[in-house]
């Protein structure tokens, strides 16, 4: 098997003058980037770094991502993605729970690093601006100084180190080759969806994120061309689609929400053949307006950074099943079972469990975590609560922590939370276990809304209309925001802790 780094080189020499990436106006060829990933690969080499080694990247969304990434992928080096707002005890647990080798960093990381020592200048490269005495983006592209293009097999190498646990917590890093990332790009992706070279794929999430460097890598591979956006913004969103005739695209539901909301900005649509939804559940109305307004395949993918896409639903089709987040795809197995591991039946909640063809490597020195986190059978444990209907569909009802036990009745927070997401003037809002005497925990309510009129006893109304007793919540409270990660997915964990959630 080819490596990422061959991969993409073939396409320069098939089509070297073809755009590979588009970012802000400039276009970059096939050509004019392998030079560059040729210059920075000699750069590593004469720093003494080889295959196996690790390279911390806290990046802005920009090209330098896929020059590092593929620099990386020809010398079998690691890459951690890291954001460039990580900063303290996090960035020091950070740096100290991955020894690298070597750093790229923003500037701001740089300082942070240089001045607790957990970088050296002798091996830092600052993007933007120089700090102190470490070598500067710009200037190891003066040299002019390439490596050969000849690599050795380096696929079954880590490749990518993504954080499980965000920036809080000890960290649980994940461990991608890049025979995973390949899979993940072609079997999950390309030959699922149908994609050509033809495509252009545009990339609006964060790239520390495996969803994005999926989006920027498998055009790459594939010879198309990647459209990378510095930050998600609706306005430029619609306008890069129109100006670069976008056909597919990856976003999270954050997303979806504001440019369904804000479709009036949209201008000519009609390149898109395909976006695929990711991260969380799509709320029904966002679905429906997306049939409604856009005129291209709309799925919707559930999975986990540990194995990849699980299922994939079209939102085109069955639309007695909107509430599901699909089926396996063809290379993956699925089953439910219970707190004694036991299969369920149909209709029944239990954690989801899944084989998979795109499954990680493990986790970074942790083989005891690593196993545990599979069954007997070798079905990953997802930690997330599901159910199978008679035709195989997938239902997700919500991560296996998140449960609330009330009067010893297992209640599921997306129950209330789509719900009370019902009512017209509700922006966003969290269900969670809170403490009480009697019942051990009753259900609390945090909700955001998008204007100052919504009367409490209208969401208690609602309730009471659609759900069940044990449903129905005790406690709301309204709130100015809700803590979100980049990828504008609700914290719930930091939601609970601060309005005093249980667990």
């Amino acid at each position: 098997m080819n490596n990422i780094f061959q991969l993409v080189y073939q396409q320069s020499i098939e089509q070297p003058f073809k755009a590979a990436i588009i970012y802000e106006e400039q276009h970059i060829t096939y050509h004019e980037l392998i030079d560059k990933v040729l210059i920075l690969s000699a750069y590593f080499k004469s720093k003494g770094l080889t295959a196996g080694q690790r390279i911390a990247l806290f990046a802005p969304n920009g090209p330098e991502y896929a020059i590092v990434l593929l620099s990386a992928a020809k010398l079998g080096l690691a890459v951690v993605p890291l954001p460039i707002t990580l900063k303290g005890h996090a960035l020091e647990n950070a740096m100290k729970s991955i020894p690298v080798a070597a750093t790229v960093a923003w500037s701001s990381v740089s300082q942070q690093l240089l001045g607790t020592g957990l970088a050296q200048p002798e091996n830092l490269i600052t993007l933007n601006r120089c700090v102190s005495k470490e070598t500067l983006w710009g200037d190891v592209f003066e040299s002019g100084l390439k490596d050969d293009d000849k690599t050795v097999d380096t696929t079954e190498l880590p490749f990518i180190l993504t954080m499980t646990s965000g920036s809080t917590g000890t960290p649980k890093p994940i461990i991608l080759t890049q025979e995973c990332k390949i899979k993940r790009a072609f079997d999950a992706t390309i030959n699922y969806y149908d994609l050509t070279q033809d495509e252009v794929v545009l990339v609006s999430t964060p790239l520390y994120h495996s969803l994005a460097q999926r989006g920027l890598l498998m055009p790459l591979m594939l010879g198309a061309t990647s459209v990378i956006l510095p930050k998600f913004n609706v306005a430029k969103w619609f306008n890069v689609i129109e100006k670069y005739r976008v056909s597919f695209l990856f976003a999270v539901s954050s997303q979806l929400d504001m440019l369904v909301d804000n479709i009036e900005l949209a201008k000519d649509m009609s390149s898109l053949n395909c976006i695929v939804s990711s991260s969380a559940v799509l709320a029904l109305d966002t679905k429906e307006k997306l049939v409604k307004q856009f005129d291209c395949q709309l799925h919707e993918c559930y999975g986990a950074s540990e194995v990849g896409v699980v299922t994939d639903f079209c939102l085109n089709s069955h639309s007695d099943k909107q509430g599901s987040v699909g089926k396996a795809l063809p290379f993956v197995k699925l089953k439910i079972i219970n707190e004694q591991h036991q299969l369920v039946g149909a209709g029944e909640v239990g954690q989801i469990m899944c084989q998979s063809k795109t499954e990680f490597a493990g986790y970074l020195k942790m083989p005891e975590k690593t196993k545990l986190a599979y069954d007997e059978q070798g079905y990953f444990a997802t930690g997330d609560l599901g159910y199978l209907d008679e035709d195989g569909f997938l239902y997700y009802v919500g991560r296996n922590n998140d449960v609330i036990s009330s009067g010893g009745i297992n209640v599921y927070p997306q129950d209330i939370e789509s719900t009370i997401k019902m009512h017209p003037d509700v922006a966003d809002c969290v269900a969670f276990a809170y403490p009480d005497k009697q019942f051990g925990e009753v259900i609390k309510v945090v909700y955001t809304t998008q204007s100052d009129s919504l009367d409490v006893n209208e969401l208690k109304k609602l309730c009471l209309h659609e759900l069940t007793d044990y449903q129905q919540p005790r406690y709301f409270e309204r709130v100015d925001s809700l803590a979100k990660s980049s990828l504008g997915k609700i914290l719930r964990q930091s939601v609970k802790s601060l309005f005093g959630g249980k667990g």
